[in-house]
């Protein structure tokens, strides 16, 4: 049975995959959604999971740090990667835009000052479209205040290498099928990104997922879930 393993967004934790584990086995996956730590080097987790839990090699399916860390794993153990759908994958260099900025310190202005509420709706407000369903803000608030609580707790990671950094061109070099993708509505950060690493990657296609944003998996489940099935449907 081929596995898949879906590796969440750095705002949520393995239960954003919830609603897409059933779907993924009834179509004939072996299906593990992980949860990521921060700091480290969570690419070695995958392998590690990969390795513990009996897998040669498996999909690898991120969205936003989820997708970073899916490529990470994928630079340092390609043998172990089958297929990669990297959603909403944050650049990979240059400048953040303004608007990224502007969130970036909009969470660690709230953190320093112990406002955890604060942090959390900046987090919702900034990776949310502004019509989400109440439902699901206040779900993902749930799942983001568990990630600060965890950090917190956890302190300061020791930083691991990031692979990517230290061998930029090994992107080039993966010969694996990838689907890369971005919300319709993300920010042009990622929206580029996606198209920057659609043209290095030597197998990608690019897609645009209609009336998302920065979380498709969350915001379009059905729109995201068809794309990835049929994407893997053509994989050997």
């Amino acid at each position: 049975m081929p596995a898949v393993l879906l590796l969440h967004a750095g705002v949520a934790d393995r239960t954003m995959w919830d609603d897409h584990l059933e779907p993924f086995a009834a179509a004939g996956y072996r299906v593990v959604a992980p949860d990521l730590v921060t700091g480290g080097a969570p690419w070695a987790d995958v392998v590690e999971t990969l390795d513990a839990l009996g897998i040669d090699r498996a999909a690898l399916v991120g969205n936003s740090f989820g997708a970073a860390v899916a490529l990470q794993a994928a630079a340092v153990a390609p043998e172990r990667v089958s297929a990669l759908v990297l959603v909403s994958c944050p650049p990979l260099a240059g400048t953040p835009s303004a608007q990224l900025r502007a969130v970036w310190d909009a969470e660690e202005a709230a953190l320093e000052r112990g406002d955890l509420d604060g942090a959390v709706d900046a987090m919702v407000d900034a990776w949310l479209l502004p019509d989400a369903p109440a439902s699901l803000r206040e779900r993902v608030g749930a799942m983001q205040r568990r990630v600060f609580e965890e950090q917190l707790a956890a302190g300061e990671p020791d930083e691991a290498e990031d692979p990517l950094e230290a061998d930029p061109a090994v992107i080039e070099r993966l010969e694996l099928p990838a689907l890369v993708a971005a919300g319709e509505h993300d920010m042009a950060d990622f929206r580029l990104a996606s198209l920057d690493l659609a043209q290095r990657l030597p197998q990608a296609h690019h897609t645009v997922i209609a009336n998302a944003g920065h979380l498709a998996p969350l915001e379009q489940p059905d729109a995201f879930r068809a794309i990835v099935l049929a994407f893997l449907a053509t994989e050997p």
